[in-house]
């Protein structure tokens, strides 16, 4: 049986702004005919040159799927990376190459009522509309967010997670930093098996884990979440 073949589509970038000193968020118009409907964790696929459908990044929308006329991605740039490389030159008015959305491990309402999200670096961005989309409905879920970087000004989004905090008593978030400056009052140096039984919820029926970030961290972080009685099938990769 054959491949099935994957339909790239052009969006054309209508922002372009700085999130932190090495990362950008880019808002793409989506045009009249094309069904955009996603769940919040699902992802899409950019392509440098849609002439090799092979060679591909996938990202997660970090707008929500009710908004209907854009969606917005946030993407950090490495030296080494085709696509960000490709779309830090990018600018507004240009067009990108997307396939998509595709279904990823994405949240729907009644999952769980507790969610606990580890992230490292830009693993962050599946879990920004699941906590945009839960907070904006009201959904009776509590979130922790554990959220490891390596400096302060590494933090993607830090404004808008120390607001949600201070307004909603169902979102408490905690960042853990390599390199911490004087006074930090978090945490300090990695991800480890005491600081995730100490904040995560503890296993039961309600609640799950989403886990996102380097792949020898999600390895490590998952056994160590698995030895507090997670069963696999509620740690999910979005």
């Amino acid at each position: 049986m054959g491949q099935k073949e994957v339909k790239i589509n052009e969006y054309k970038i209508i922002q372009k702004e700085k999130v932190t000193h090495d990362t950008n968020r880019f808002r793409f118009a989506i045009p009249d005919g094309i069904d955009f409907q996603h769940l919040p964790g699902d992802f899409i696929k950019v392509y440098p040159d849609p002439g090799n459908p092979l060679e591909y990044r996938p990202y997660t929308p970090t707008s929500t799927p009710d908004i209907e006329n854009y969606f917005e991605l946030i993407i950090k740039h490495y030296s080494d990376g085709f696509v960000s490389k490709h779309m830090k030159e990018k600018g507004v008015g240009d067009t990108v190459h997307i396939s998509g959305p595709h279904e990823g491990g994405h949240f729907t309402e009644g999952m769980a009522k507790k969610i606990g999200m580890v992230a490292g670096g830009t693993g962050i961005t599946p879990m920004i509309s699941i906590i945009r989309w839960i907070l904006s409905h009201g959904y009776d879920v509590q979130i922790q967010l554990l959220f490891a970087n390596k400096t302060v000004d590494d933090i993607i989004l830090k404004d808008e997670f120390d607001g949600y905090a201070a307004k909603h008593d169902n979102f408490k978030r905690y960042y853990i930093l390599e390199n911490a400056p004087d006074g930090w009052d978090m945490g300090v140096g990695y991800i480890t098996r005491e600081l995730l039984n100490e904040k995560l919820f503890q296993p039961g029926d309600d609640s799950l884990v989403f886990l996102c970030g380097p792949p020898m961290m999600q390895i490590n972080l998952k056994k160590y979440i698995v030895e507090m009685g997670y069963k696999a099938e509620k740690i999910i990769f979005p």
